[in-house]
Parts: C-alpha cells; structure tokens; sequence
C-alpha cells in the first residue's frame, strides 16, 4: 500500500503542471526545439543555463548513455519520459507497468515508474534516479524534475538563468 501511495504521489506532483501551464509548456516545445536555452557556464560538477524565449531551461541530458533533449522542471515531482523517447533509448516498460495516475494537457493518462541507471548534464551525474515514464501519445516532453534537480547539492533559479551544483 505505502508503494502504490508513494508511486501516485510521484505521479501526481510530476504531472501537477495545471493544464494551461503544460499547453503553453507542450505548445512552445513544439513550436521550435531551435530556441534551446543555452548553457551561460559550464564548471566542474556545476552548470548554469539561460532560459530560451519562451522562459523554458531546454537540455540536452544523457540518461543511461543515450542523448535525450529535456527540459528542466523545479515543479516536477520527478523526471518523466515521453512513451516514444524512452522507448528509443531502450526503456519500454510492459502495459501493466502503467499503474500510475497522471493528468496532463490532453488529460487523464497513465505512466510507468522506472529506475534509471543514471543521468548527465554537463558535468554533473546523478545515478539511480526515480523516473517515470508516460503513456504513449500524452507527452511531447521530457522532464528532468527534482528527482534528479533535488539529489543536487543545490539548484539556484535566479532571473532567467538556472544554476545545478553538484
């Protein structure tokens, strides 16, 4: 019962992004990957990013040696996947996987926890990080929430830049 309630709690909070704000998320995402937000400073174990025009920190990570394009979320609950990106890096969980509630843009869905082995940004490496990873079709994004953001020294969200130290 505490893994169904913690996995839910999971879930929701990383799909706790109101409809509007994950339309306008999902809309500019769409609209143009070009207006990536680009890294302001690179140090070891630390990374500053600038956000793009439309206020969003876009990255590029690598999770379990795969190149996946994220954008960085401080009220994500945790990292989630879209169905068709984490299937191309080989993380294809199985249909009764998908236990736990998630609201997004286009509604009600579904999504599966998954461990990933690890996650880099820059210079910083997190490993073992909880993710989850969403139902085909309800997601255009990836998510690099506080599931890995939180296992960070410290996270710095000063005008429009993002700071992560390890």
């Amino acid at each position: 019962m505490f893994k169904l309630l913690t996995a839910t709690a999971i879930a929701v909070g990383a799909a706790t992004l109101a409809a509007p704000q994950v339309e306008r998320i999902l809309q500019a995402h769409s609209q143009e990957k070009a207006a990536s937000a680009r890294v302001v400073s690179s140090g070891y174990r630390s990374l500053t990013l600038e956000a793009d025009r439309s206020g969003h920190f876009q990255v590029e990570g690598i999770i379990n040696g795969r190149r996946l394009h994220m954008m960085a979320d401080t009220g994500a609950t945790s990292v989630v996947l879209n169905h068709e990106d984490a299937a191309r890096i080989g993380i294809r969980p199985r249909k009764k996987e998908f236990t736990i509630r998630m609201r997004t843009a286009n509604g009600e869905t579904t999504a599966a926890p998954v461990m990933l082995k690890d996650i880099r940004i820059g210079s910083i490496r997190v490993r073992n990080v909880r993710a989850i990873v969403a139902q085909k079709g309800a997601m255009n994004v990836n998510l690099l929430g506080m599931s890995f953001i939180g296992a960070l020294k410290r996270f710095e969200l000063k005008g429009d830049e993002l700071t992560l130290v390890q």
